[in-house]
């Protein structure tokens, strides 16, 4: 329940693609995947600077590790 509503919070407040990609046979962990596309790489550092700032905010203490990665076309 926790999960789904931080999920939920983030997809509200960002426009990130948010899904559980590993542990869905644990309920004490869950490792999320969070994805968005822009035009220019500017753009996209504001959006994951965001997006980061709002997951540590949503899950405080819950949130272990976060790491962002860009993809060039």
């Amino acid at each position: 329940m926790i999960l789904r509503k931080a999920q939920d919070r983030l997809r509200a407040k960002t426009h990130f693609s948010i899904a559980e990609i590993d542990h869905q046979d644990l309920w004490q962990r869950a490792k999320l995947a969070a994805v968005t596309v822009g035009a220019d790489n500017a753009t996209l550092e504001r959006a994951t600077q965001l997006f980061v700032k709002e997951a540590e905010d949503v899950l405080g203490d819950l949130l272990v590790d976060c790491r962002v990665s860009f993809i060039e076309p």
